[in-house]
């Protein structure tokens, strides 16, 4: 057994929850990931993982060994550093969690354009809204908006505008709200994130407006709400590169424009570690200089954080 290989194969098993996926990154068929977490498994003595037919868990031992294994793999990347080998042409794959519309529209541009800077990188892209655990969802960093839980540390990129928008067939049915308490007697669409409340704001001549609001529909993903907003269901509130082109064509119109929308910071999180491998700290880099020049910047600190 190859001792340092199992290492490598047990800590991806573990953060991608996946056999199967751990062996197409390592080119190892799926039997073969098992063997070599069995391996490891017998050279500690210990079970590691629990595996079932439908899901695999870390054990106790499992959990407490995941911390150990990754430093001994993160002092190996800082080693390879330290003599300019990976400074020099960083590498290998980095996943990226983020909601899908701001992957579509914002990162799959930005992404080219750092994998033509570093060709031996590899970027994947995880796609969700609302999961705030980047060892569960197994992502090096994520793209992540409003307050945040969960120790890691947030790096502040910038803050996206929103904006409050209907289509034309419902405002001919509701009307259009005059003044933002109107928002109170139309049907709104909600974005069920259990970490977002039904409460938007909006400013006006140095007031902020906070309403209450409701509506007959939720969904915790961007893309249905803008498509409900689009069949005319209701009126929503989200960023507003969400429905750039919805506007140009006047599939969507904003209402309340007057009224300025309270604004959602965004950031870049990641593990709080010692050391941060230098194929992580290209990406992290380069994501953050991109997103500022998008973005107004809202600064960087070491928080507890959680996603929206």
């Amino acid at each position: 057994m190859n001792l340092l290989t199992a290492i490598e194969i047990f800590v991806r098993v573990a953060h991608s929850g996946s056999f199967s996926a751990t062996g197409r990154e390592f080119g190892l068929t799926q039997s073969a990931v098992s063997k070599h977490v069995a391996q490891l498994e017998a050279h500690l003595g210990v079970r590691l993982l629990n595996r079932t037919t439908r899901r695999m868990r870390l054990t106790e031992e499992g959990l407490s060994y995941l911390g150990f294994a990754t430093k001994v793999l993160d002092d190996l990347s800082e080693a390879e550093a330290s003599v300019g080998k990976a400074k020099a042409a960083p590498g290998g794959l980095v996943r990226i969690s983020s909601p899908a519309s701001f992957a579509r529209e914002i990162l799959v541009p930005k992404v080219n354009e750092l994998l033509q800077q570093y060709p031996d990188l590899r970027i994947e892209l995880l796609c969700t809204d609302l999961s705030d655990n980047l060892v569960v969802e197994g992502a090096d960093l994520a793209i992540r908006f409003g307050e945040q839980s969960g120790t890691v540390i947030a790096r502040g990129v910038g803050t996206a505008c929103r904006a409050a928008v209907a289509s034309p067939a419902y405002l001919r049915q509701a009307g259009s709200p005059n003044r933002a308490e109107d928002l109170s007697i139309h049907n709104c669409l909600l974005y069920s994130n259990p970490l977002v409340n039904n409460v938007w704001s909006f400013a006006r001549r140095g007031k902020t407006h906070r309403i209450a609001v409701s509506g007959s529909f939720s969904s915790n993903n961007a893309e249905i709400i803008r498509a409900a907003c689009l069949s005319g269901t209701g009126i929503a509130l989200m960023p507003d590169w969400l429905f750039l082109d919805d506007l140009r064509t006047g599939r969507l119109q904003r209402v309340l424009k007057q009224y300025e929308p309270e604004g959602m910071p965004i950031f870049i999180t990641y593990a709080s570690r010692r050391f941060v491998p230098p194929k992580l700290r290209v990406v992290l880099d380069f994501l953050t200089d991109e997103m500022k020049k998008t973005f107004t910047a809202v600064g960087e600190v070491a928080t507890s954080t959680s996603a929206v």
